[in-house]
This record gives structure tokens, C-alpha cells and sequence, in this order.
């Protein structure tokens, strides 16, 4: 049975998670949506796109994955989240998530909020949170690209404060600070919040590895008498959860060798993946815009046209990029209406399904965090484990052979994730 289970709210974050806990030697699966869940795995994972939903579609999806993961017998259980914390009072609401946690857990007690991930660039210091960019590190609220995100732009770095005003709540968390780490307080500390009964939740601070793994070791020598120990966090606290647990040398990525031409779909405005966008068409790449009608409704022919193109470059052996933007500055961003995160997720989907079933391509790219779970089950995807370690944050990952993309080889790019080239290295043209 499963010591470690989750619940993600988007796929690129679960796709994380299970590099983490492969990475140190774990096996681990996620499933998506609501099939039943493996056995044969040290970590269990369910993953929706609740991080783009808002009101009862979210409280529908978010209790529904939790009473699915429930009935195991957990030692600690993750409510994975973006390790940059985007989220608002409506769309992805933490502070829901949590309120939602001890609904389904209600003698847990304060759980502990530590998105910190510090092999990734994400750090939390007296509260404040903060993400590199570009080799430099911002608070939250000073962010190039969070605190200007499309959805969920981030106008406070204080996650005591982001949390307060997403629980709706007057009291602002309490915290556990960098110099319990040190002055030997940590663990009286984490004892005294843990027992603070008129608390929903608490910040805890974490800039290095050892800070998370002192945070992975108070999780797990709780006793579990109420259910599993719970934690709101990134995939940072599975990477520490996975070392405390492993003897397992760090497994480092290998030689990439796509089947053939590669394809990517990608829905995020992220300058990021814009970025690496430019960079494989730069050196070669197909380029396949999606129009700015088709975003906004459905239109059969359009749909038509689009696999058409899409279809003829690969046969000739082309690696192709189908996008719906490069960027915040691309036109069928900033003049279109706000898109549905469902429709353009299961648009691109849908063009991969569609490409992998007439067997054009084997090697599959999804890029966007807010749509890559409406992507995934537009191809049918019901269970996913990682084959190679790739970069931060992105495993190879193996589809279930039900799926529209059975036998391909999968990786899901959130945003803000990886080198400018990492499609070019997906694509065996560059070393990883």
C-alpha cells in the first residue's frame, strides 16, 4: 500500500510530484479523475484542473478527489499546489482547498502550508514567499511574471495574508520563521501550531533542503490515529518526503530518443514557454497558431483545418508547436475575451489524440499548467507514471494503454518551467 498519497490541482504539478518520488527511488501513479486508485505504488496520486475552477466546480472536484483518496491508509497526505502560490479568493482558491481538507479531515487540526521548494528556485522567508526568474529571485508580489498572471495575478508576497483574506477570515495564520531552524525550536514550534485549535492553518518557512526535510520528518512522526498527516505544499515536500523514506541514489536524467517527429501543444501565455517556443521554431520547428476565432468557439471546419496542417508537417517529418499564444503580447491574447481553460485544454488535447491515432507521432510535449489537465483527458487519459527523469519539474511520463496516446511518450510543462530549449532536448537535438 501507498505511504504517500496527493491530490493535485493541476497536471503539471502532479507531473512534478511523481518526478520527485521517482527521482529518490519511489515508484509513484497518478490517476486522473475519478478511477480507481493502484496498489502496486509508494505514492498515489488523483490530479484535476480544480486549479482553474472557481465556486462549485471547484468544491465538486476538490471533494470528490478527496473522498477518493480518503479511505487509504496514508502517512502523509499532499494538497499539491503551484509552488508560486498563484491562486485568488475565487479562481484556485487555496484557502478553499484547506477549508475543504478539514471537511473531509475534520480532526486533523492547523495544517501546515509550505509551497517552498528550493531546488526549484522557491523560497518562503518570515512569510513571505518568492520565485526566481531569469536567474533572479522575487517576492512574490514583485514577480515578472506572477504577480501579472493572466488569472490569478499575485498582489501580496505575505502568504499570511493570502491565506487570510482566502479563508475570509480576520486572524491572519500563525508561522513557523527561518530561526527555529537553528535556534533549536523548530519542533515545539511545529507542536504548538499543530495544536492550536482555532486555526485553519499555518506558514511554514523553508530556503534550503534542510528545512524541508525537517519539515518531512515532523510530518511523519506524528501519529496518525485521525488519518494521514496532511501538508499544503509543492512538489518540494515530496522530494523531501522521498529522502526521508529512501536510501535511493538521486536518479538523473538520461539521453532523450523520440520514435519520430514531436509534437507540442501549448495553451500557456507564460514569457517562459513563449521563450522556448520561439527557440524550437528558431531551429526549425513547425509553426501552427492556433486562430483567434477557433479560441473562442468551436468551430468544425476551423478544428478541420488545424489537423490538417498539423498532419501534413508531420508527415514530413516535421516537429511541430501548435499554440494558442506566445505570450501576453501575442494579439489572440490581449484582444481576445477570456478564454475557457476546459475548451482550450481539451482543444489541444484533442489535435494530440487525433495525431498519436493516426500513429504521426509518439512524443508528446503539453505545455500550460491551467489546461494541461483539460488536455489530458481530452486524450483519454486515466493513469500516468513516470519513465525517465527529464528536467525540474517535468518527468517522461507513460500514459495507460487505454488512452488516445497509448505507447506515447508524454511530458507536461507547466508555465513557468524548464531551460529554452527544453523542447529541442525532448526532441533528442540537444543534450539534457
Amino acid at each position: 500500500m501507498p505511504a504517500f498519497g496527493f491530490v493535485a490541482d493541476d497536471l503539471t504539478g502532479a507531473a512534478d510530484v511523481l518526478a520527485q518520488s521517482h527521482r529518490y527511488g519511489l515508484e509513484a501513479v497518478l490517476v486522473i479523475g475519478d478511477g480507481p486508485l493502484p496498489g502496486d505504488a509508494d505514492v498515489v496520486g488523483i490530479a484535476g484542473p480544480s486549479r482553474s475552477l472557481a465556486g462549485e466546480a471547484f468544491d465538486a472536484l476538490v471533494r470528490r478527489d478527496l473522498a477518493g483518496i480518503a479511505p487509504l491508509n496514508l502517512e502523509v497526505l499532499l494538497y499539491k499546489v503551484c509552488s508560486t502560490f498563484d491562486s485568488s479568493t475565487t479562481v484556485g482558491s487555496i484557502g478553499r482547498g484547506i477549508q475543504l481538507l478539514h471537511e473531509q479531515f475534520p480532526l486533523h487540526g492547523p495544517i501546515p502550508v509550505v509551497p517552498a521548494q528550493p531546488g526549484f528556485g522557491r523560497y518562503t522567508a518570515f512569510s513571505n514567499h518568492y520565485a526566481t526568474y531569469a536567474g533572479k529571485t522575487y517576492r512574490l508580489d514583485r514577480h515578472p511574471v506572477m504577480s501579472r498572471h493572466p488569472s490569478t495575478p499575485m498582489a501580496e508576497g505575505d502568504l499570511r495574508r493570502v491565506l487570510a483574506e482566502q479563508l475570509g477570515s480576520a486572524r491572519e495564520p500563525d508561522a513557523i520563521h527561518l530561526p527555529a531552524y537553528d535556534d533549536g525550536t523548530f519542533k515545539d514550534a511545529w507542536a504548538d501550531r499543530r495544536r492550536d485549535l482555532g486555526a485553519q492553518a499555518f506558514v511554514v518557512d523553508a530556503v534550503d533542503e534542510h528545512h524541508m526535510d525537517a519539515v518531512a520528518e515532523a510530518l511523519t512522526r506524528e501519529e496518525h490515529g485521525h488519518g494521514p498527516s496532511i501538508v499544503v505544499g509543492s512538489g518540494g515536500i515530496m522530494a523531501a518526503l522521498a529522502r526521508t523514506v529512501s536510501d535511493h541514489a538521486p536518479r538523473t536524467p538520461g539521453p532523450q530518443r523520440p520514435s519520430g517527429p514531436v509534437l507540442a501543444v501549448s495553451a500557456s501565455a507564460s514569457s517562459t514557454t513563449a521563450e522556448q517556443i520561439n527557440d524550437a521554431l528558431t531551429h526549425g520547428w513547425e509553426d501552427v497558431p492556433v486562430p483567434a476565432d477557433l479560441l473562442q468557439r468551436h468551430d468544425p471546419a476551423a478544428v478541420a483545418a488545424l489537423d490538417r496542417r498539423v498532419s501534413a508537417a508531420l508527415q514530413k517529418g516535421r516537429n511541430v508547436v501548435v499554440h494558442t499564444t506566445r505570450g501576453a503580447a501575442d494579439p489572440r491574447y490581449g484582444t481576445a475575451a477570456p478564454l475557457d481553460a476546459g475548451y482550450v485544454g481539451a482543444l489541444i488535447g484533442g489535435v494530440a489524440a487525433r495525431m498519436a491515432g493516426a500513429g504521426l507521432t509518439r512524443d508528446i510535449a503539453v505545455c500550460g499548467g491551467d489546461t494541461s489537465s483539460h488536455a489530458l483527458i481530452a486524450m483519454g487519459v486515466r493513469e500516468l507514471r513516470v519513465s525517465d527523469q527529464f528536467v525540474t519539474a517535468g518527468p517522461i511520463l507513460q500514459p495507460d494503454g487505454a488512452s488516445a496516446v497509448a505507447g506515447c511518450r508524454l511530458v507536461l510543462k507547466g508555465g513557468q518551467v524548464g531551460p529554452t530549449d527544453i523542447l529541442r532536448r525532448f526532441a533528442g537535438q540537444t543534450a539534457s
